[in-house]
């Protein structure tokens, strides 16, 4: 299930999660931002990399420059992943290796604010992932002014 969505207030920006839940506050220079969510992707083997769908903003965005500031992500699976999964955050720039299932980086400030990201996962080694690691959810919020 994927959505996405727009909002904007003032210095802080709250994302509400489909669930109703508060995820993630953007706080200091970002004056908008958009959300996204799509499915995560099945990992099968060892050594290989699994990508999520694109991530893209919905709709026109409020621009003053159009930049990025910040940008919050989050990803699960459906089961405990490996110690060692690699966990990266691209976008058409960069990417960015993920110390963790959930964060915030500035590493893409000052990229366009238009452009979608994705998630790449891999585990390292070689043979087949029993079981199968299935991904659940990979999420952003793109802050920008």
């Amino acid at each position: 299930m994927a959505a996405g969505g727009l909002l904007a207030r003032g210095a802080v920006v709250v994302l509400l999660a489909a669930s109703a839940c508060a995820w993630a506050a953007i706080e200091g220079g970002t004056r908008h931002a958009w959300t996204g969510s799509v499915n995560g992707p099945a990992l099968h083997g060892r050594g290989q990399r699994a990508v999520s769908a694109p991530i893209q903003p919905v709709g026109v965005l409020p621009q003053a420059e159009g930049v990025i500031t910040t940008v919050r992500w989050r990803y699960s699976f459906a089961q405990t992943p490996p110690a060692e999964l690699q966990a990266y955050l691209c976008n058409a720039q960069r990417c960015v290796m993920l110390p963790q299932a959930e964060g915030q980086t500035s590493a893409f400030s000052g990229d366009d604010a238009t452009k979608g990201f994705v998630f790449a996962f891999r585990v390292p080694g070689q043979g087949s992932l029993v079981p199968v690691l299935q991904g659940r959810s990979n999420e952003v919020v793109v802050g920008f002014r």
